[in-house]
């Protein structure tokens, strides 16, 4: 391999081209881009001069716990940042804050009474009295498997939040299996979830490997690690410093060139072509595109894999971040969480000045950064999309100040709009990307990267760049 054509400049990307110079000293890379910038769904702000280092307007944080963005990070010589521990999130439901239920699985409890005050006596009673349900032959949605067993409520307020917060979605439409593995076994087997939970925080208590999915805000014990990371002026530094380096590599990055078509040429190359030039030839190629681009794109490479990729749905979002004058009083905690039963235009708000201890720091006095999150998969898309930035901006402002009981002057605000930009993780989704796996072994030379594959955070889209690479050239696993 001397040459290889990565498409699309987003975190996996941006990785796949590293491992691939890493691994292939020498290789050629080009890096196509259909935006006016690298990075996806990590992108930076200095919001108008209030927060001159950066801020994230994307993605916010990696998981800590997962080795993935923290070896690369440390590869890069990028210093790690950590939330606050004296903040934490919330959940707005029935008209009230209330404290995230500690020891619990992603908002399922190992004791029901975890949840005392965020559900009512009788809630609390039917997650108590779980009702077994047949094993299940296969996946199953999280919300219908969990509503069965532990009532609507458990799912509706708690389980939903924490869960389609990740998403952007609804945990009754998201894959057990895929999102939170370790309750699948009480599924299949016709046992209590309840105890499966039990054992899970009993084994992270014990410090043994963690169980995936456990990671989550409310499962751990205050001394634990922590759970998230970030950089200083946010997890968007991580694209620069890529960027950075691999232009010292030698990348060459093309900004502003859409691909339009790719396929297979002759001697086992790839021809890539771009609506801004003619068509190129390389030994390799790597599409680290979402599944609705990579669904046209390889309708003539192989139509098992971009019909499977076609079913996939996609969420979009958008998210407002503000900066308020506090000088009438500090703001408490790093943020809320809004169940979708709540009647609310916006579905959370992180108070990331709060949450991260270098923003704060580099803030003037007197004021926060607020995030607030607007969308979420299944949402009538009428009831926000179309609307102006301003008025976007306004809408979810005037719903934070509602729900916060708080008139805090707004010094500036912006929108970044994230559209199609969550893959759903529907039930069966792991087997559908075995099945493309299985598929992509036998077409030489071409890899899939991205968040529609092995996981949707930063760290599953670092490690599938990284096995995909190393399964294109050959390389040890990572």
């Amino acid at each position: 391999m001397s040459t290889a054509a990565v498409v699309g400049g987003g975190i996996s990307g941006l990785v796949a081209a590293h491992r691939l110079i890493s691994t292939r000293p020498g290789t050629a890379v080009t890096v196509y881009e259909a935006s006016d910038r690298l990075g996806g769904c990590l992108r930076g702000s200095d919001l108008n001069g209030h927060a001159p280092a950066g801020a994230d307007v994307g993605a916010e944080a990696s998981l800590y716990v997962r080795p993935e963005t923290v070896g690369l990070c440390r590869e890069l010589g990028l210093e790690l940042e950590f939330p606050s521990r004296a903040h934490s999130s919330r959940i707005h439901a029935h008209g009230a804050m209330h404290a995230i239920p500690a020891g619990t699985l992603m908002g399922v409890p190992a004791d029901p009474q975890a949840l005392a005050g965020l559900l009512t006596e009788s809630e609390l009673a039917r997650v108590s009295e779980e009702q077994l349900t047949a094993p299940a032959a296969g996946d199953v949605s999280v919300g219908g498997f969990l509503a069965a067993r532990l009532g609507d409520a458990l799912v509706d307020t708690v389980v939903d939040p924490l869960l389609g917060g990740v998403y952007a979605g609804r945990c009754r439409d998201l894959s057990l299996a895929a999102t939170i593995p370790a309750l699948l076994p009480a599924a299949r087997a016709g046992t209590p979830v309840l105890d499966a939970v039990a054992e899970v925080l009993r084994a992270r208590a014990a410090g043994r490997a963690a169980t995936p999915g456990a990671n989550v805000p409310g499962s751990q014990p205050a001394e634990a690690p922590p759970v998230f990371m970030s950089l200083r002026g946010g997890m968007n530094r991580l694209v620069t410093a890529l960027a950075e380096h691999l232009a010292q590599s030698g990348v060459e990055f093309r900004l502003g060139a859409p691909v339009r078509a790719v396929r297979q040429a002759g001697g086992g190359t790839w021809a890539v072509e771009s609506v801004s030039g003619g068509a190129e030839e390389f030994d390799a190629l790597v599409l680290a595109v979402p599944a609705h681009a990579a669904t046209g794109l390889l309708a003539g490479v192989d139509a098992e894999i971009a019909g499977i990729l076609g079913g996939v749905d996609h969420a979009s979002s958008a998210v407002v971040t503000a900066v308020i004058d506090v000088a009438e009083a500090p703001l408490e905690g790093s943020g809320f969480l809004v169940p979708p039963t709540e009647t609310a235009f916006i579905k959370a708000s992180t108070y990331a000045s709060n949450k991260w201890p270098w923003l704060a720091a580099l803030l003037p006095a007197d004021t926060a950064v607020v995030r607030m999150s607007v969308g979420r998969f299944g949402d009538d898309p009428d009831a926000w999309e179309p609307l102006p930035d301003e008025e976007l901006a306004a809408r979810a402002i005037a719903d934070w100040r509602r729900i916060t009981g708080r008139a805090a002057p707004v010094l500036h605000s912006e929108v970044q709009r994230w559209t199609a930009a969550l893959p759903q993780y529907t039930p069966g989704h792991l087997e559908r990307t075995a099945r493309i796996d299985a598929v992509l072994a036998g077409i030489p030379g071409l890899a899939l990267v991205g968040s529609a594959y092995d996981g949707v955070g930063i760290p599953a889209c670092i490690a599938r760049a990284e096995k995909e690479i190393a399964r294109l050239t050959g390389g040890p696993p990572p």
